[in-house]
């Protein structure tokens, strides 16, 4: 029996270790059927998070650390997907689409973008819609270089030297008497030496009378304007304002008077006149003779006049558009500076401009002795305050150059200068030095220099 158990134990293990033998091979090791299945999971995965590690999103970016060149690849999945929008923000001009350079449906539109709205449970996508409206304020000066307000060839009427006669203020005194035996008259007066009679009236050499320009009339005009402006395209504007513009009217020089100044000492003699017994009869002379002693002085300023004028206040209303280039480089988180040119036509409403002239006159005497402070005295006129104008409506134009300071997605600020024209004003009815009567006369075009700041605020 011992035999046969040993035997069978025996038998049972080689059956189990033949069978071991035929499951793994040739090599006598146990392999697992899902090893390979296992491996080729492991290899995917591996290789997915290479890829991923290995992913760049720019062409400038450097190769990842762990990575070979071939391993590197370039992200094309839509911007923001891998990153914060704030990598892509858009460039160009915000405030107005397009505006220089693309510019993208972003948040940089501010309040414009809409809100996502829902249907159900079915969410829309956002929906950019870009600022077509935006207000504006803007404050201005202006010089003018060209243009007379006033020109007294035309209004004759007005010219102080026309009707300036040096002889109205002649001077003299007498001394002496015939009890004395000589009276001595001397008189102080300003004609010209080549004059018949030198006491001959309107007898100067020289008067200075130029016409007085815009400058010379008014302080510098300065402007307050509104308005709103609606982009119609990718660099395009048009704009409608209504403004007012004042300015202080002026006093000033408007014209003098240089003359040759004399003074003639007239001297009479005289001789008591005696009865038939050869005594003086009183208080009775008789002139024995004449001598006259002629000095003169040439280039005296004589006379001095000057003008004072109203003030301006003026209406305007503008229509115009601008035109908008490429802004310039190196403007970052959408602050651009974006250069413009831009035109405008439109009118002003004018008030009525009177102007008054006023005379100072020198004392003969005293200028003619060297006297130079002082000698002047303000010449008592009633008043005569003259319409020039009347209030009119007058057109007008501008060409505008710039830049625009985008300063917050939804404010901007622009500093403009260029050229304004404006046009002539007509003269009110008046009587000339001929008497006739002028109805159609008008005044110089208005040409200046303006400069305006102007902030606009998106709608």
């Amino acid at each position: 029996m011992r035999f046969v158990t040993v035997a069978t134990t025996t038998a049972l293990s080689a059956v189990l270790l033949s069978g071991c033998s035929f499951i793994s091979g040739n090599s006598g090791q146990f392999k697992n059927p899902f090893a390979k299945k296992a491996n080729a999971q492991s290899s995917y995965y591996g290789a997915q998070n290479v890829a991923q590690r290995c992913q760049i999103f720019s062409p400038r970016q450097p190769i990842p650390r762990g990575c070979r060149p071939e391993q590197v690849t370039l992200a094309t999945a839509p911007q923001g997907q891998f990153g914060p929008a704030s990598q892509y923000h858009p460039s160009g001009f915000p405030q107005q689409p397009q505006f220089g350079q693309p510019q993208y449906t972003s948040g940089a539109y501010g309040a414009a973008i809409d809100q996502a709205q829902y249907v159900g449970t079915q969410q829309k996508q956002p929906r950019v819609r870009k600022p077509k409206l935006r207000g504006s304020l803007s404050l201005g000066v202006e010089k003018s270089f060209q243009g007379d307000l006033l020109d007294f060839s035309v209004r004759d009427d007005l010219s102080p030297i026309n009707s300036y006669n040096p002889q109205d203020f002649n001077e003299g005194f007498v001394q002496g008497s015939a009890a004395s035996g000589s009276i001595t008259q001397t008189t102080f007066t300003a004609n010209d030496l080549g004059a018949a009679n030198i006491f001959a009236p309107n007898g100067f050499e020289s008067a200075s009378e130029p016409s007085i320009s815009f400058d010379d009339v008014w302080s510098t005009p300065a402007s307050l304007r509104g308005g709103l402006e609606y982009i119609v395209g990718k660099n395009t504007t048009i704009f409608a304002n209504a403004g007012y513009t004042a300015a202080e009217g002026k006093s000033g020089d408007a014209a003098s008077v240089t003359a040759t100044l004399f003074r003639e000492d007239l001297v009479t003699s005289f001789t008591p006149q005696l009865d038939g017994n050869g005594d003086q009869i009183p208080g009775a002379f008789t002139q024995t003779g004449q001598i006259s002693n002629v000095q003169f002085i040439p280039n005296q300023e004589i006379a001095r006049f000057n003008y004072d004028f109203s003030d301006l206040r003026q209406v305007d209303l503008e229509i115009g558009a601008r035109q908008y280039f490429k802004p310039f480089s190196g403007a970052t988180n959408g602050q651009t500076v974006t250069p413009f040119v831009g035109a405008s036509v439109g009118a002003s409403r004018v008030n009525a401009v009177d102007v008054s002239v006023g005379q100072s006159q020198a004392f003969f005497q005293q200028t003619f002795e060297g006297v130079t402070e002082g000698n002047f005295f303000t010449v008592p006129t009633a008043a005569n305050q003259t319409r020039l104008y009347d209030a009119q409506w007058i057109p007008q134009g501008q060409l505008n150059v710039g830049a625009e300071w985008q300063l917050t997605p939804g404010f901007a600020l622009a500093a403009e200068t260029g050229v304004k024209i404006q046009g002539s004003r007509d003269l009110a009815d008046f009587t000339n030095a001929a008497g006739e009567t002028i109805t159609d006369a008008s005044g110089d075009t208005y040409l200046s220099i303006p400069f305006t700041l102007r902030g606009s605020v998106n709608f």
